[in-house]
């Protein structure tokens, strides 16, 4: 069984962390693929160190690419409607106009009168200023339902 609170203080530890020149993390080191966009890899490195991997992915470390991964768990059955999201679930943006997903964090909270999530996120900015989806380090965002795009939550 998952211990989402494990997840949650993943998170918790990482908030204010920053990268280095040209996207080197050490979550881009961890996963083996260092100097690219991380937000995926960051998001996957929490379930990872909580010991929860396999209730989010199929492979060892879980993803690097967030199409990928959303992909993955829209075939594994694990989508769950926006209003129904949670803390610990997966949840995935849009920023743009194209129809792949631009970004993913891991909901801490859920505000369903004011239609918000307050979301854990690797690669992003601190503030609404710069790139919400390449940013430059590990915040905790406020996000609108608009710009979500899908919420996925581990298996059991």
């Amino acid at each position: 069984m998952i211990d989402i609170d494990k997840v949650i203080a993943n998170c918790e530890h990482a908030l204010g962390y920053t990268e280095e020149a040209n996207n080197a993390t050490l979550y881009g080191d961890w996963f083996g693929m260092n100097n690219q966009p991380w937000c995926a890899m960051s998001a996957s490195k929490m379930y990872f160190d909580a010991g929860a991997i396999k209730t989010v992915a199929n492979t060892k470390k879980g993803f690097a690419s967030c199409d990928a991964w959303l992909k993955y768990l829209t075939k594994n059955n694990q989508l769950v409607p926006l209003g129904q999201a949670q803390k610990g679930d997966i949840v995935f943006f849009q920023f743009d106009e194209d129809a792949q997903p631009d970004h993913v964090g891991i909901v801490k909270g859920h505000n369903t009168t004011l239609k918000y999530l307050m979301v854990y996120e690797g690669n992003t900015s601190s503030g609404k200023a710069g790139s919400q989806s390449n940013g430059d380090g590990y915040y905790l965002k406020k996000r609108d339902y608009k710009t979500i795009m899908a919420v996925a939550r581990p298996k059991e």
